[in-house]
């Protein structure tokens, strides 16, 4: 089925095209604009959008040889941040982490290569949008290791401006998701 683009869409037309849709129809729906999560987000009402939501997903730390980590400077607030999203319905975490990393830079890592770092809940994981969703992530981080000829074919999707491996002590100042880089620093200063 085609969709529109997600802005295309009025409120009104939106809850429309999701009311008429079977599961199968909601799961390819919610791929094209970014998870179930933000799928059911963008559908609700908007005198209750206010009202905080929890996000499931995974992000990944992405390392090379020398030990830098690879950043993605996103295209929706200008920040730098690591390759990660929303998990989707019967999605496995680590699932969820491989297929961010692959849209967002074009990686492909195994699902087995990668470990679990740790996962972050809590204050430090709200994030306001610029609609009025407010949401709370829980983040599984996961780190994979990447050989130099690996990474030497990057690519971004649309949510990147662009992608870049910095060593752990020179992370941009307009990042977003410090306490992901913090978990990476106990884990690694174990």
């Amino acid at each position: 089925m085609e969709y529109k683009r997600m802005r295309e869409y009025t409120h009104e037309e939106f809850v429309k095209l999701v009311l008429s849709l079977n599961e199968e129809q909601l799961l390819d729906l919610s791929a094209n604009y970014g998870g179930y999560p933000v799928l059911f987000r963008m559908a609700l009402d908007d005198r209750i959008s206010h009202i905080p939501f929890i996000q499931t997903g995974a992000a990944i730390i992405i390392r090379n040889e020398e030990g830098e980590i690879l950043l993605q400077e996103r295209t929706d607030n200008g920040k730098w941040g690591l390759p990660g999203g929303c998990q989707d319905l019967g999605e496995d975490l680590r699932d969820t982490a491989v297929r961010e990393a692959y849209e967002e830079t074009g990686l492909k890592i195994n699902p087995n290569d990668i470990v679990l770092i740790d996962t972050i809940s809590g204050a430090s994981r709200k994030r306001s949008y610029p609609n009025g969703d407010i949401v709370y992530n829980n983040t599984s981080l996961y780190l994979a290791n990447v050989k130099k000829e690996e990474s030497s074919n990057l690519r971004g999707d649309s949510e990147t401006k662009r992608l870049k491996f910095f060593n752990i002590d020179d992370i941009p100042d307009e990042f977003h998701d410090l306490d992901l880089i913090d978990a990476y620093k106990k884990y690694i200063n174990k």
